[in-house]
């Protein structure tokens, strides 16, 4: 099916050889026509097996259906493909057959359909290419020559490492274009093996002509291993009426390779199966001494269903999601914030492509502080072209914790500071109301503009009554953002004001707030970004410095995973800092790299993924300049990362932070 080179070979001269690893490299750039955005038509076949089963299986989300039953499935799709950019395609299947349960796997395996073999990843975001100029530091070449235009080019790892590959490949010599390559590696619990014919000047050369990938999933004794076909630019164009129909008939007279014995089988066995159930069910029925009880072990595996994957339902324009209730990526601990648990739901309601209702609630509890914490916005998009919704929030933020109000009781009724701290005086709850309207005004302006209602109350109630201080405070104010973005790879510029105004819906604080924002992500070769972040924010006339609650600058209880927070935040920062001063100026910056410092580590080092270094730099009233120091790292397992705080250049405080990564991409 693939074109192998003749074996016996001689080494070109060093000088050809860099002559044609230099046309690979400026291929793209001198011979290919990309047709982006051009429907091709695509064929995919794929078959699992699962050689080792154990009961842990149920703990991998998209594989929990495979966990039971049989053993061997396969799965054909027809239709349309559309590369929307170097790394996104998009995939109509007009044409299905399958005996897979939901008819589907997990986009884990799916994703090793089309690599890109031109681009800086062979893989979206992960896979180092051999054939991206920038990426030649990590890789070996070798590169023999038969005596015709065409060479054999061995690449290898200079260290070994999840993000390279090792393999060959046939290459044109007089215009750089790779004929044919096979490579190997592993990544994100799976070993793969890939066979790629490109395809030739005539159709787009940049993408495959024929992709075969042979994956093999390993995982406390599970074994599954999946085999992929996918042929490309298929002379038979579908209707478009056709969308999603099961026709196993008419796959047959499309299929452009026919199946083999071992995938007629699995076909065979699943029309048997099925007969047989039909046969059971129909018997069944008619038995009228037989009631209709439900297995309780099929109760307990829908049980479990719902436990471990994603729920998803779609009817009529209305679709729900809910992520699942026992999942580690939820999970997440740093020194500062201790252990921490969310879960996320998700509903939406469409009347067309450009009208629909949202509600996304989260809900998590942090046990540190022992709190429930929920976020629900209900929003309504008229305009999606122009990022145009309406939205409404209800939630509780982040508990408010200021030393102001001790030091207020203190000032009038004398003690030890001591005493009223334990009293924990100085903790206020706080439920908020929001309601804005977002649009996109110009390219690079978008405008936020709302109001929000907060309620705080203390968290001892009984003794702000005692030193005869207020139980509730309420607030109510006007909110204007906007997000501004002059260019279209430059810097995101956000400025936000707020005021309260008294006497509003019983609000008895006054205050304006004024904050300011800079970010801006470099993204470099070779998968390395350097982030850089920084704002200053502002009061005036407050009434109390209680509640110094800032938009940019605040203490996160329920923080996210490795892509969601870890870079723009502090750490270790102690969280009665964000609410004690009526300014700050701040500053945080992270570089990431996917092959830093761990990674040239022995045994360890081909697990990490991604490592970043972080600094980050802080002025507040009331105290020296503060900074943080930190690194982590993130594999297929867990993200780390250990941290240093410092005021001026004396060492305060060090912690460390993880967050579970384990099937994060399943």
């Amino acid at each position: 099916m693939f074109i192998f080179m003749p074996t016996i070979s001689f080494s070109m001269e060093k000088s050809d050889s860099t002559s044609v690893l230099e046309k690979i490299w400026s291929y793209k750039r001198n011979f290919a026509h990309h047709l982006e955005g051009e429907n091709i038509n695509m064929y995919l076949r794929y078959t699992l097996n699962t050689e080792r089963r154990n009961p842990t299986l149920f703990l991998v989300p998209s594989l929990y259906n495979f966990a039971r039953g049989d053993r061997k499935y396969i799965s054909e799709i027809y239709g349309r493909m559309e590369q929307t950019n170097s790394h996104e395609f998009s995939i109509r299947p007009q044409l299905l057959s399958n005996t897979i349960p939901h008819g589907q796997v997990s986009e884990a395996f799916t994703d090793y359909m089309t690599p890109t073999l031109y681009e800086m990843t062979l893989y979206e975001d992960r896979i180092l290419s051999p054939f991206y100029r920038g990426n030649r530091m990590y890789y070996r070449y070798d590169v023999h020559y038969d005596g015709t235009n065409l060479a054999r080019v061995t690449y290898r790892p200079k260290l070994k490492n999840t993000q390279l590959v090792k393999g060959n490949a046939v290459v044109d010599i007089n215009t750089g274009r790779v004929i044919y390559t096979t490579y190997e590696g592993e990544f994100d619990m799976l070993k793969f093996h890939i066979d790629v014919v490109m395809g030739t000047e005539d159709t787009n050369s940049l993408l495959p002509q024929r992709c075969k990938s042979d994956l093999r999933f390993n995982f406390i004794g599970n074994r599954i291993s999946t085999n992929f076909l996918a042929t490309y630019n298929n002379p038979v164009t579908l209707p478009d009426s056709l969308q999603g129909v099961h026709d196993r008939a008419q796959m047959d007279s499309l299929r452009p390779i026919q199946l083999r014995e071992e995938e007629k089988a699995i076909y065979q066995q699943y029309d048997q199966e099925r007969q047989e159930a039909l046969a059971a069910q129909e018997k069944e029925e008619n038995d009228s001494t037989k009631k209709n009880k439900r297995n309780f072990g099929d109760v307990l595996w829908n049980i479990g269903d719902h436990l471990v994957t994603s729920s998803h339902a779609d009817a009529g324009g209305i679709s729900f999601n809910l992520s699942p209730i026992l999942n580690p990526q939820y999970i997440s601990y740093s020194h500062n914030r201790g252990l921490s648990y969310k879960i996320q739901l998700g509903a939406r309601y469409s009347w067309n492509s450009k009208r629909y209702l949202t509600i996304q609630p989260q809900i998590g509890y942090n046990f540190k502080i022992k709190q429930f914490f929920h976020y629900t916005p209900i929003r309504m998009t008229y305009n999606p072209k122009r990022n145009g919704y309406a939205e409404i929030v209800i939630a509780n933020g982040n508990r408010i914790s200021n030393a102001s109000v001790i030091q207020s009781i203190q000032q009038e009724y004398g003690g030890e500071m001591d005493g009223y701290t334990n009293m924990e005086l100085d903790y206020f709850t706080d439920n908020y109301f929001q309601a804005i309207n977002n649009v996109v005004a110009y390219d690079w302006l978008e405008i936020k503009a709302g109001l929000v209602y907060h309620i705080r109350k203390p968290v001892n109630v009984s003794g702000m009554i005692e030193f005869d201080k207020p139980t509730i405070y309420r607030s109510f104010a006007p909110t204007l953002t906007l997000h501004i973005s002059p260019w279209k790879k430059g810097p995101y510029f956000t400025i936000n004001y707020e005021r309260s105004i008294k006497g509003i819906l019983g609000s008895n604080l006054e205050y304006a707030r004024v904050e300011t924002d800079v970010s801006h992500k470099f993204k470099l070769n070779c998968l390395r970004v350097l982030s850089l972040k920084g704002g200053f924010g502002f009061y005036s006339n407050s009434t109390t410095t209680y509640f110094l609650d800032y938009a940019n600058f605040r203490d996160e209880n329920l923080p996210g995973g490795w892509e969601d927070d870890w870079t723009g935040n502090f750490q270790l920062l102690n969280s009665q800092w964000y609410n004690m001063s009526k300014y700050y100026l701040r500053f945080n910056s992270s570089y990431e790299s996917p092959l830093f410092c761990f990674s040239f580590l022995p045994i360890i080092g081909k697990y990490v993924e991604t490592e970043r270094v972080y600094f980050s730099t802080l002025s507040i009233e009331h105290t020296r300049a503060y900074s943080e120091l930190g690194y982590s790292f993130s594999t297929r397992f867990v993200s780390v990362g250990a941290f240093a705080s410092f005021l001026n250049t004396k060492f305060q405080n060090f912690g460390f932070k993880f967050t579970f990564e384990l099937f994060r991409k399943w």
